[in-house]
């Protein structure tokens, strides 16, 4: 094998495994927050900021910290959502049942295309 091979080899293992890397830092956390089914708000966990949510059943007062959401106080009986935490997993969910609130982790991926000519 020559030196030029060995330069085109390694390139091509190089641009194998930048899909890889694409994908690991190509998804957008988003904190989707419903009531009673809806839709109130979208997040992102990049931002930083506490705000209230009133439904029909009482109020919740959600916190963003860190790339995490979590529920800091809420006037439900039981506090359920209170004790989950801090969610920031794609998938992970909070829920307050006395209030019909629902917190989930979506991801957002980003497509990245290539065109052969």
């Amino acid at each position: 094998m020559t030196r030029n091979d060995l330069i085109l080899i390694a390139v091509l293992m190089i641009f194998s495994l930048m899909p890889l890397a694409v994908a690991f830092d190509s998804e957008k956390k988003i904190a989707v927050v419903k009531v009673d089914g809806v839709i109130v708000r979208k997040l992102d966990l990049t931002e930083e900021k506490i705000f209230t949510i009133e439904s029909e059943g009482g109020k919740n007062i959600i916190a963003l910290r860190g790339g995490a959401v979590s529920v800091v106080e809420a006037d439900c009986p039981d506090k359920i959502c209170i004790r989950r935490g801090a969610i920031k997993n794609v998938g992970d969910v909070i829920a307050c049942v006395p209030h019909k609130l629902l917190i989930e982790i979506t991801g957002q991926r980003m497509r990245f295309y290539f065109r052969c000519r």
